[in-house]
């Protein structure tokens, strides 16, 4: 293996490895408020298919339209697959299985032509599955970031 197939294979393992550490898109915020609940992962849906259009225009997809199509699925996922498997399954089987259906939509809307553009070079599974990983992980990064830094926990003193 050469130095840039080592480097490839070293980014493409943290991108698929990166949802095992990201707890569950903006479930990992406590919903104390449902505006704000909505808020966050209003923001993270947004900025994931923001991601994933943008990595997509690189092989040769219309921005806007992959962005409109990605954000509409990954609301459907995120509300009828995701929120009700919750209790279900361990957060980081969830987790993968969104990733792993978020890629195969991610292949099947690059297979429309109304998503591709003159310069379409198509779009393989292990492409669909890493800009699907990538993206998954960036909008856990902004319900994090939405959250106020939810890793730092405030001990609670009852008086007595």
């Amino acid at each position: 293996m050469n130095s840039r197939q080592h480097r490839r294979f070293v980014a493409i393992a943290l991108c698929l490895l990166s949802p095992l550490v990201a707890r569950a898109n903006p479930i990992a915020i406590n919903p104390s408020s449902l505006i704000a609940f909505g808020f966050v992962a209003v923001a993270a849906l947004v900025v994931e298919a923001g991601i994933v259009a943008l990595l997509l225009a690189f092989s040769g997809l219309s921005t806007t339209r992959v962005f409109a199509g990605f954000l509409v699925m990954n609301m459907m996922i995120f509300f009828l697959l995701f929120c009700p498997l919750l209790g279900e399954l361990h957060w980081s089987l969830l987790e993968i299985l969104v990733v792993i259906v978020d890629g195969v939509f991610i292949k099947l809307l690059a297979g429309f032509g109304s998503f591709q553009n003159e310069g379409y070079r198509g779009v393989t599974f292990v492409r669909a599955g890493v800009i699907s990983a990538i993206g998954n992980a960036m909008s856990f990064f902004v319900g994090v970031i939405a959250a106020g830094a939810p890793w730092i926990t405030h001990p609670v003193v009852i008086e007595e």
